[in-house]
């Protein structure tokens, strides 16, 4: 049976390196039947030899939304999957995400990220995603606000989905957000708790460090413009424009740095945790010094 998903790997100086050998051979573990592309965004760094993987070289370093972009039109199968080159697919990822898209005619489905220097499940996406996909229309309205669905590695999307959609956002940060955005007015989006995708954290990797403010409301005016504009999004929406954009300001400016630190004060705690049961155990490991 030929290939129904292509996996798309853009690539630049940094990420060009062992993290895409590690990227890409963990889509060649993959049993199910899939083409795999990687694109060259004009890297300082030459790529490695990659076996199995057509290249895909762009003349020019453009955007991290349109260098995944510059593959859409290359793709011959009806789904496609973006993966960074700094994460890794868990074997046995393509069949369950070809799976989902064979059971159901939404336009993308989406699976568990694993953070990989944890192992624990990470933040995205968002439990509560999955609770609103019941109703996509509210699901639509949360995600123009704040992004709860992530387009890259754990998702599988439908190519001609992803084309109607404009594909990513010409840029570099919220691009993905803009793209999920979209995706969210044109049917049910599956949800999935099983794991599909580990993370791999840089420390330039987004969600590291915060945001200047005026990229996070760069990234929301670009939803904005992608709402205004998608012949998808519904009147009812558009009329909410307006109080989209304050509740996006307020999200972006109050309860996102809000929730990094209380993300920062589990973290905290978790290792003060981890410190606490690790010196507990070697205490109880130490010999006592008696003799029998």
């Amino acid at each position: 049976m030929g290939a129904r998903v292509t996996v798309v790997i853009p690539a630049w100086d940094a990420y060009a390196g062992s993290g895409l050998l590690d990227a890409v051979a963990s889509v060649q573990r993959q049993r199910c039947a899939h083409q795999l592309i990687v694109v060259d965004n004009a890297s300082r760094t030459p790529l490695p030899p990659l076996a199995g993987a057509a290249v895909l070289t762009l003349g020019a370093r453009v955007s991290t939304g349109a260098a995944r972009n510059a593959a859409l039109q290359s793709i011959a199968t009806p789904y496609v999957v973006f993966l960074d080159a700094d994460d890794e697919l868990i074997d046995g990822t393509l069949e369950l995400l070809v799976g989902a898209m064979q059971r159901a005619p939404g336009p993308a489905a989406t699976f568990t990220i694993l953070d990989a220097g944890t192992g624990e499940r990470h933040r995205s996406p968002r439990p509560i995603a999955a609770r609103l996909a019941r109703r996509p229309p509210v699901l639509a309205f949360a995600n123009a606000i704040w992004s709860v669905l992530p387009t890259q590695g754990a998702t599988i999307m439908r190519v001609d989905a992803v084309r109607a959609c404009g594909g990513y956002a010409d840029r570099d940060s919220g691009e993905d957000w803009v793209l999920g955005t979209s995706l969210t007015l044109r049917g049910r989006i599956g949800f999935d708790s099983r794991p599909a995708l580990r993370y791999r954290a840089r420390a330039d990797s987004p969600g590291n460090a915060p945001l200047r403010r005026r990229v996070l409301l760069g990234n929301a005016a670009a939803v904005r413009a992608r709402l205004r504009s998608d012949p998808a999004a519904p009147a009812w929406l558009r009329t909410l424009l307006p109080g989209i954009a304050v509740a996006q300001t307020i999200a972006a400016l109050v309860l996102s740095p809000t929730t990094r630190c209380a993300r920062a004060v589990v973290s905290r705690a978790h290792l003060g945790g981890r410190i606490v049961r690790r010196r507990a155990h070697v205490s109880r490991s130490r010999p006592t010094g008696r003799s029998l």
